[in-house]
């Protein structure tokens, strides 16, 4: 019994450390997108507006622009995404490119000097592990690229789906589209789904 109350314990305490770095991004993201929502329904704020188009990587060339894609991108993640995720891939905070690197979500990078050299990187490749200030800057490179990646297309397409249907973001749903950020595959989603339901209350913090 003892070793069930130290891994809640331990869980517990990771998701009380993520999770209000996630809720501030999302609510920065959130900002963003309303305001992008008060410049198209006014016809205003271009110069912000194409900032942000470039920023999340759509083409802005018309004056009425790609709103759809815009407003697809600029939207926040279901808190339990993430928090499944970072605690997968940094091993719950454990790992040496989490301790070393603050990157708590596996992300690469592929300049020289950019992260850290894997120990186990395969011959002939030359991807870093990303080296991030804080977790917060993380945390922010994971959400920008859920929000912009071509790989995540059909992610950004569940969640926009959801919300035009007026429901609540759906960490569940929205893994479906994480088929193609670990080599694992539908393995990688169905861990992450799993990590979800079993952990939900205290990702939540209930």
């Amino acid at each position: 019994m003892s070793n069930i109350i130290d891994i809640n314990d331990k869980k517990q305490r990771f998701f009380d450390f993520m999770r209000p770095i996630i809720i501030d991004e999302n609510a920065r993201i959130l900002k963003l997108r309303e305001k992008l929502l008060a410049a198209r329904e006014n016809n205003n704020d271009k110069t912000f507006v194409a900032h942000i188009a470039k920023t999340y990587t759509v083409d802005w060339h018309s004056e009425n622009g790609n709103w759809d894609k815009l407003l697809e991108r600029v939207d926040t993640i279901a808190l339990e995404l993430p928090l499944a995720q970072s605690a997968a891939e940094s091993a719950w905070g454990q790992s040496r490119f989490a301790q070393e690197g603050n990157n708590f979500f596996g992300q690469w990078c592929y300049t020289e000097d950019c992260g850290i050299i894997p120990k186990k990187r395969d011959k002939g490749t030359r991807h870093e592990v990303a080296s991030f200030k804080s977790v917060n800057d993380s945390v922010r490179s994971y959400m920008k690229t859920i929000n912009t990646g071509r790989v995540y297309v059909q992610l950004r397409k569940i969640r926009s789906e959801n919300r035009a249907a007026g429901k609540k973001p759906d960490a569940i749903a929205q893994a479906g589209g994480l088929i193609k950020y670990s080599q694992r595959r539908e393995a990688y989603v169905k861990e992450i789904r799993s990590m979800i339901r079993y952990n939900q209350k205290l990702m939540l913090g209930e």
